[in-house]
């Protein structure tokens, strides 16, 4: 009876370790990060002419590499000279988060004069939160549509700091760095903002720049 007992205990134990889940700490180059964003901003943001000199690279015959295809840095190297340039590169091979800039970009003479009004302000989740309930249907799908390309752009964001750190893309692991990537977007989306616009602090407090 004792030999069962512990025949028991032991495979109770397996199983629970075997179901244990092991966090991988994920390093984030914060300053990198940021620059990063800056870069493909400058450089994705742009007129249509110019968005054709900037398409995500394929495989030949025009089809997107795969998400599969990762492009490390290896984690011992992770501060090293042009990082962000680096992380950059990982981003533009996303096919969806450089249209979603391009969207953007297009759009950037709508999302000023919503802001220049202060119906909308820069919230702390790098988002354009509606301050006002005066939005018109028009306006509203502007702003809907703006929120899901930066969504689209910091998870792409949150995907190659995953790429460089050489751990599963999973949705564990984005996660644990979305917090991040949102927190940097958000950061110079209150840096970038004109005099008189409407930025939420890290606390969630507003304030007219």
């Amino acid at each position: 009876m004792r030999k069962n007992i512990r025949f028991y205990a032991v495979a109770l134990f397996i199983i629970i370790a075997s179901c244990a889940v092991i966090t991988v700490n994920i390093y984030f180059p914060e300053k990198d990060v940021k620059e990063a964003y800056k870069n493909l901003e400058k450089e994705l943001m742009t007129t249509d002419k110019k968005m054709e000199d900037v398409k995500p690279e394929g495989k030949p015959g025009g089809k997107p590499e795969s998400s599969i295809r990762f492009e490390f840095v290896p984690a011992a190297y992770a501060q090293e000279a042009g990082l962000a340039d680096k992380i950059s590169e990982i981003v533009k091979k996303m096919a969806d988060v450089v249209n979603a800039y391009k969207e953007m970009g297009a759009r950037i003479a709508d999302t000023d004069r919503l802001r220049d009004s202060g119906t909308v302000g820069e919230g702390k989740n790098g988002l354009l939160i509606e301050r006002e309930k005066s939005l018109s249907p028009a306006d509203k799908r502007i702003v809907d549509a703006e929120n899901e390309n930066r969504k689209t752009v910091m998870r792409g964001m949150a995907k190659a700091i995953i790429r460089i750190n050489r751990v599963p893309e999973n949705e564990e692991n984005l996660r644990q760095v979305m917090p991040q990537a949102v927190e940097q977007f958000a950061a110079i989306r209150r840096d970038s903002a004109k005099k008189g616009w409407w930025i939420q602090d890290a606390g969630g407090n507003w304030g007219k720049k």
